[in-house]
């Protein structure tokens, strides 16, 4: 069978296109980039140094496709997406992939980059069940991931592998054949997203793997069912997160702020008011989701699950409506704040799994499933204060838009700094920084519960949920520093950690006028004094993922 791959021409025919400035190519660089030139030339210089890298490693006169995919920075809806929370991401960077198609089903997968990525490469069919269809694929991630934890020779291709295997997971029938096979690639990656920055890289590298397999093998999948299959997907490389990052990947738009839900799956864009602007900031402390911090990553998941099985069962009148987190909600529920805060203290503050299981008798299996993503925190869960959070952050989340349309900057940033404090660690008092207590005991709940009856404008108003940062606690000492010195500059109207935390990056929102004043002050009390590169600047938005069909 002759396969036709109208997208593919030889890398000598892409460099000559990228060359000539008047080409088709620089005309859909134009629909990523809006009208920044800077942006455009930056983009084809490294598309231009992929292609010449791919032709060095497998042939100039290999016919191939290019695709971009692209980095996100959240800005508010941080840890609630996998619970079905909306996001207000924004797209940035570029990651490049140029890719020919096989005869076989081997995967060899190159970076320009090839000192920090060593060449890696898979087989399909090898990596997959012989002769049945995966019928659960989280039990199965989870034994495949049990097998390679300790395997150093797998690194960076394990994202890559998520997403040829759950494509051909999806094109598989039941007695295990491929309905159709995947076919094969030769793959060459280059970009300039930070990595272990908490701007999604691994799901730029996930997303750029899977454009390239929809496209050499001509699958027909819809946007929409894409943005719920990735999430899924990525559950290969051991964490057990959600769909957002695919979604704002796939959805960018120059100079947009984006409001997905998922879900069914929506999408809304927004502009940045004018006269402002976003810095990225990056703390330079890797964010890596592996280790020990893959085991506070999930069991921050857990303690969503096992909470809204609680209230489930705590308020079996509302149990119905409660399907996912995002449901504990005064509008879904038709109720109160003040009941919503009842639901919330119903809750345990700290709970072991052996208390767990006690709780959840009934859901034992169910139980014990989420108990395998992670190992047993030290202290226990933080049921409590983690699902005020996530109750809390979904309402914030959907506040944006309007917030936006409004031109109301400064609730924006509000929303953005509250968010941030139910990440804190550390706070600024009396000049030393001190441990936070984000904790919320029985008095604490009381007294929010009183305020939001007491008829006062003045209290009402500080009691409401989406005030209340909960604690999801995943920031540092540093991140909280970072957002410290750019609160306290002229300017800035909201703050906050960037990504599932633990190291990586934050976000400011500040006047274009007061930008420069913001990075000198990171500079001069974080960057200098740790004898670190500033790695601060204005960010813009850019669009998502695409082939270059020109």
């Amino acid at each position: 069978m002759v396969v036709k791959y109208p997208d593919l021409r030889p890398v000598g025919g892409w460099i000559g296109l990228i060359k000539d400035t008047s080409s088709a190519f620089h005309k859909k660089l134009g629909q990523i980039y809006g009208d920044n030139e800077g942006m455009k030339r930056q983009a084809a210089d490294m598309c231009l140094r992929t292609l010449e890298a791919f032709g060095r490693a497998y042939g100039r006169d290999s016919s191939v496709l290019i695709v971009r995919s692209t980095g996100r920075v959240n800005l508010v809806g941080t840890h609630i997406d996998h619970r079905g929370g909306s996001v207000n991401p924004i797209c940035i960077k570029d990651m490049w992939l140029v890719a020919e198609p096989r005869d076989d089903d081997i995967v060899l997968a190159k970076d320009v980059e090839s000192g920090e990525f060593s060449d890696e490469q898979f087989c399909i069919r090898e990596c997959l069940p012989v002769g049945e269809k995966i019928q659960d694929w989280d039990s199965w991630c989870y034994n495949e991931f049990e097998k390679r934890k300790d395997d150093a020779s797998v690194t960076w291709s394990n994202y890559i592998r998520a997403a040829v295997l759950y494509l051909q997971h999806l094109n598989m029938r039941d007695d295990g054949s491929f309905a159709p096979a995947i076919r094969g690639m030769n793959m060459m990656f280059y970009g300039d997203i930070p990595r272990a920055a908490g701007l999604a890289s691994s799901s730029a590298l996930v997303m750029a793997a899977t454009e390239a397999v929809i496209r050499l093998n001509d699958l027909r999948i819809e946007p929409a069912d894409m943005i719920e299959h990735w999430g899924f997907a990525e559950w290969y490389v051991g964490t057990r997160g959600g769909c957002s990052d695919h979604a704002a990947i796939i959805y960018g738009r120059p100079n947009k702020i984006l409001h997905i839900t998922a879900f069914p799956a929506t999408v809304d864009r927004t502009a940045l008011p004018e006269g402002f602007c976003v810095l990225l900031v990056n703390s330079l402390i890797e964010a890596r989701k592996q280790a020990g911090a893959r085991d506070i990553f999930n069991s921050r998941v857990a303690a969503y699950v096992f909470g809204l099985m609680m209230i489930r069962k705590n308020f079996p009148e509302y149990a119905d409506k409660l399907e996912r987190l995002r449901d504990v909600n005064p509008e879904k529920l038709d109720i109160d704040e003040a009941e919503i805060y009842r639901m919330v203290k119903s809750l345990p503050e700290t709970v072991s799994r052996a208390e767990i299981l006690k709780l959840l008798p009934e859901s034992e299996q169910k139980v014990h499933r989420v108990f395998r993503s992670h190992n047993e925190p030290e202290k226990g869960y933080q049921i409590r204060q983690v699902c005020l959070y996530g109750i809390a952050e979904c309402i914030r989340a959907e506040m944006v838009p309007d917030c936006l349309r409004q031109g109301d900057v400064k609730a924006f940033g509000e929303l953005i700094s509250i968010s941030h404090n139910g990440d804190r660690v550390t706070a600024l008092v009396d000049g030393e920084r001190v441990p936070t207590d984000n904790s919320y005991p029985d008095e604490r709940i009381d007294a929010l519960i009183s305020d939001l009856e007491s008829g006062n404008p003045q209290r009402m108003s500080s009691a409401r949920l989406w005030r209340q940062g909960g604690g999801y606690n995943v920031s540092l000492p540093d991140l909280d520093m970072l957002v410290d010195i750019a609160l306290a500059t002229q300017g800035v109207v909201g703050a906050g950690l960037v990504g599932a935390g633990m190291g990586g990056s934050i976000v400011v929102v500040v006047k274009d006028e007061c930008a420069q004043q913001v990075i000198d002050n990171l500079a001069e009390q974080y960057y200098r004094p740790r004898n670190l590169k500033v790695a601060a600047e204005v960010v813009t938005p850019v669009g998502g993922l695409c082939t270059i069909d020109v």
